[in-house]
Formats: structure tokens, C-alpha cells, sequence
């Protein structure tokens, strides 16, 4: 083994797959793995403790709010463009 490096250094999450698929699918998969299993800040609270518990389905570990997000992000490009829009709207109505 050469020094200085370490197994499943370059393959992350995705070393499951071995040689399959490709290297580019490979890093996609543990970017996005990287990704979805960090701590994300609870809407509710506003601490750093939501994690995934299924397919979107996203829960905070203090305050026990649950809610659903994106599959492997709790909130989505498409989300936060909606609220947006949402917002602008009611606003105009006042």
C-alpha cells in the first residue's frame, strides 16, 4: 500500500459499487450522499439537528418537527423558487 493513502479515499460512499457504472456516476452518487447525510437547520427551531428519515421525509432530532422536503435535500431549487413566488403574491394582496 502506498503511504499517504487511504482506502476509499477517492471512492467515498460509492466504493459499494466497485468498478461499476463509471467514475463520473461514482462521485455524482457520493456527492450527493455527502450531501443529504449532513445537518441541516430545523425551520421550526432554527438549531443545526434535521436529518433524513425516508424519501423526503425530513425530522428535527430537538424539537421533533417533521416535514418533507426533497428526496435528498430538505428543501429543493423548485421549493425555494415557489415560496418565493408565494410570497410575492400574498404581499400584493395586502
Amino acid at each position: 500500500m502506498v503511504e499517504g493513502s487511504a482506502k476509499g479515499r477517492k471512492t467515498r460512499s460509492a466504493g459499494r459499487f466497485g468498478p461499476r457504472y463509471g467514475r463520473k456516476t461514482r462521485v455524482l452518487v457520493a456527492d450527493i450522499e455527502e450531501n443529504m447525510r449532513q445537518a441541516f437547520k430545523c425551520p421550526k427551531c432554527g438549531r443545526m439537528s434535521v436529518w433524513r428519515e425516508g424519501t423526503g421525509i425530513w425530522a428535527c432530532t430537538k424539537c421533533k418537527y417533521t416535514y418533507t422536503g426533497g428526496t435528498y435535500l430538505p428543501q429543493t431549487m423548485t421549493g425555494k423558487i415557489m415560496a418565493r413566488n408565494i410570497k410575492k403574491v400574498t404581499e400584493g394582496q395586502e
